[in-house]
């Protein structure tokens, strides 16, 4: 396992100097809305949370922190802090496949609910990383002062409503920046958004309820709803909704290992038949452990072009 205590002061740090947890300015990752047709003022703001941008990046990570695991060149972690790694060279060693998927996850999101008639717009200087790693990590400090400060510049921009693409940022938003920041925005998953959707239902999947919509957020049923309207064909198994069993995220940043086997127990569940998720992290873990995972973004977003 890599020491806890690297690892907080490795996100922290990053989250100081550069406002996300692997030290990249967003404007290098952030560019999705480059090839979509977005518009700068209307009713709900389309808050990315740069989870999904950042993904890629962090697995590509994950996989160097799952060689030095256990090995005394996990202290390379506390130098990272004073000499990150150079985006260029981060840039070259992730996968151009993953983060050209995570801006389609992210466009297909924003057009289906252009499609369900949302008054949704887009300012990128707005768009900020939720700071959900540091509450994850037990950093409550640093979360707080990261989440005034988003709070504060989306309260000065005059946004009121927030839609989210992920559970992790939805949740940070919606339950966790009250609480800390004393502000509150109307905050809604784009699942609780959308509607009116086709679909050929051409493969059944298996869902995987991530923990954050399935136990905190309550909304597993809402996803069954949309699935069913769009005439996709779906299973359950024994762990799901409130009960659903972990993906082996966050923990990945502390032992990769403990997670990719987690992330297996789980595929037992599920199986390998066609898995459909709704959270980045849990994509990523599940398809690093052999599963055969896609985004529920792109099954439904290809039928609704």
């Amino acid at each position: 396992m890599i020491r806890p205590k690297y690892v907080i002061e490795f996100l922290s740090e990053n989250m100081r100097k550069t406002g996300n947890p692997l030290g990249i300015g967003n404007e290098k990752i952030n560019t999705w809305w480059k090839e979509a047709d977005i518009k700068n003022e209307g009713e709900w703001f389309f808050f990315t949370g740069m989870l999904y941008q950042l993904t890629p990046y962090i697995e590509t990570v994950t996989g160097y922190l799952e060689k030095i695991e256990n090995s005394g060149l996990q202290t390379l972690l506390v130098l990272s802090r004073y000499v990150p790694i150079p985006f260029s060279i981060l840039g070259m060693i992730t996968p151009k496949d993953s983060r050209n998927e995570a801006d389609r996850i992210l466009r297909s999101i924003h057009s289906l609910l252009v499609k369900s008639g949302i008054d949704v717009y887009y300012l990128p200087e707005l768009d900020f990383y939720s700071g959900i790693l540091l509450y994850d990590f037990g950093d409550d400090d640093g979360f707080r002062e990261h989440a005034r400060f988003v709070a504060e510049k989306l309260s000065e921009a005059g946004v009121e409503k927030i839609v989210t693409p992920d559970p992790h940022t939805t949740y940070a938003l919606r339950k966790l920046y009250p609480e800390y920041t004393g502000k509150r925005f109307e905050v809604k998953s784009y699942i609780e958004l959308i509607y009116g959707l086709k679909g050929r239902n051409r493969e059944e999947f298996v869902i995987h309820d991530p923990c954050y919509y399935g136990r905190y957020l309550e909304i597993s049923d809402r996803i069954r709803e949309v699935l069913d309207s769009a005439g996709i064909g779906y299973r359950d198994v024994e762990y799901s909704k409130r009960m659903t069993n972990c993906c082996g995220g966050p923990i990945e940043a502390l032992s990769p290992k403990i997670s990719k086997e987690i992330a297996k127990l789980r595929l037992e569940e599920l199986g390998n038949s066609g898995i459909i998720t709704f959270c980045p992290i849990c994509l990523a873990n599940l398809r690093r452990a052999g599963g055969n995972a896609v985004d529920f973004a792109l099954v439904v977003g290809d039928e609704n072009r």
